[in-house]
């Protein structure tokens, strides 16, 4: 038998076809590659009713999908529409048989689809939807609150063994969308934030504006508190305004022109600061407030609410070409209000002029303060569970003092009338120039304000809700 060598190179049959094998064997390799390279890496889609999950994975076995409209989680089998939810952060998957919450930063939410990036077999992932919350629920929610929706009357007392409401957060319309305010005899909205000196300023919340941010009334320093249910004022014995004798001493600042003045445009102009902000603004010195700007909202108003009425009964209207200056007899809005409709609003009826904001950030109000530091108003303390003529020492605003409010009531021909809250809780009207009567700062926290995460702060007075 005689053996021989072969050469490749002798034949072109040969070299032909060890080309052909070496090619076949790199096209399966090739082919192999690509198919293992897609079955984890392309984008695959599954169909759901009138949505689409799109995810990378070879095996993405399960996808239950919930949504949150505020009444808890319900089973749904259609992506929702976009702008109306939002992905929420109790989104995950299980992953090698773990819970993994990380995943969810990788969900994406647009185009009404969700995209999902995973790279195991088996992960299951949970998507759960929620309503998308306005700037006031999410400072709501933030604080741990929820709303017992609005308010029935406020005709008559809210307060601990009243019969009108329940005590706690209810929720009314204003300027910026919805609010959700404090009524009735309630322990869980006390916030530390601020020093006067080496002492803590402690505070009330009053409500959470529609655009988020946070109204707070003073409630005294440390060592200085009062009642541990209530508070003190901040400043006692101090006039609304020492002059009394025309319309425009209603004014938290008022016109330049002499008493008395011929028209309502003179009456309320902005140019001369009342007493009241003046101690106001003697009292921020005293506190480092100022350092704390960043943490303050200076476009959110406060409503010196100086439309005035063409009579004192239910059915006046508006009239500021015939009253509010001078010495003609006038009633105000918060007046026709708190006595007659008992409606009260956290509307701003004229707020290019009497909606008091920050010089340097006006928002939609008037731009005339140099600080971002105000009072509460009638309408605030109806909300909160009182109303005149009324005596009421089972809600959150009595202190067995009496405060000023920023609202003006009327102007009898002789002497100007601004709504105070007396020592028994009830809502009333003084002569702006007694001196006998405190001062309550109201400031607003800005809508992104961030609270200390500490264990057992729940807003109580042993336990406020302190500012990060």
């Amino acid at each position: 038998m005689k053996y021989e060598k072969l050469d490749i190179n002798s034949g072109s049959k040969y070299k032909w076809l060890l080309c052909g094998l070496i090619m076949g064997v790199l096209l399966i390799i090739i082919i192999n590659l690509i198919f293992s390279y897609a079955k984890y890496k392309s984008v695959d889609s599954v169909k759901l009713a009138s949505g689409t999950i799109n995810y990378e994975s070879a095996d993405l076995n399960v996808i239950a999908m919930y949504k949150n409209d505020g009444d808890g989680d319900i089973s749904m089998d259609t992506i929702p529409a976009e702008g109306n939810y939002e992905l929420s952060n109790e989104s995950y998957c299980i992953v090698g048989g773990n819970k993994e919450n990380k995943i969810r930063d990788v969900f994406e939410y647009k185009d009404n689809k969700v995209y999902i990036a995973i790279d195991q077999k088996g992960t299951k992932c949970y998507v759960y939807f929620e309503k998308v919350k306005t700037p006031s629920e999410k400072t709501l929610a933030n604080l741990n609150l929820k709303s017992l929706g609005k308010a029935s009357r406020f005709d008559d007392i809210a307060c601990s063994g009243c019969a009108i409401d329940v005590n706690g957060v209810y929720e009314a319309d204003d300027d910026y969308g919805t609010s959700y305010y404090f009524r009735g005899s309630v322990s869980n909205n006390w916030v530390k934030f601020g020093k006067k000196g080496s002492n803590d300023i402690y505070w009330r919340i009053i409500r959470i504006n529609g655009n988020g941010t946070i109204r707070l009334i003073y409630a005294g320093e440390t060592g200085s508190l009062g009642s541990s249910s209530t508070g003190k004022n901040a400043v006692d014995s101090k006039a609304y305004n020492s002059s009394y004798d025309d319309n425009k001493y209603v004014g938290f600042m008022y016109g330049s022109v002499s008493t008395p003045t011929e028209k309502y445009g003179d009456a309320h102009k902005n140019e001369i600061k009342s007493d009241i902000l003046n101690e106001l603004e003697t009292w921020w010195g005293t506190t480092n407030l100022g350092d704390l700007l960043g943490k303050i909202d200076g476009a959110t108003g406060f409503c010196n609410d100086r439309q005035s009425y063409n009579g004192s009964s239910s059915t006046s209207t508006p009239d500021i070409s015939t009253k509010g200056y001078g010495k003609v007899e006038t009633y105000y809005g918060p007046s026709i209000r708190a006595y007659q409709t008992f409606q009260p609003t956290f509307k701003c009826a004229l707020k290019s002029q009497d909606l008091f904001t920050l010089s340097t950030d006006r928002g939609d109000g008037n731009g005339a303060l140099d600080k971002p530091i105000g009072l509460i108003t009638a309408d605030e303390v109806m909300y909160a569970g009182d109303c005149t003529g009324k005596v009421n020492n089972g809600y959150w605003l009595y202190t067995n003092q009496y405060y000023w409010t920023m609202s003006p009531y009327s102007f009898n021909g002789s002497y100007a009338y601004v709504f105070v809250v007396l020592n028994n809780g009830g809502l009333n009207y003084d002569r702006v120039s007694y001196t006998t009567l405190g001062v309550r700062p109201v400031i607003n926290l800005k809508a992104n304000t961030k609270f200390k995460t500490t264990d057992g702060l729940d807003g109580t007075y042993q336990h406020p809700y302190e500012v990060a």
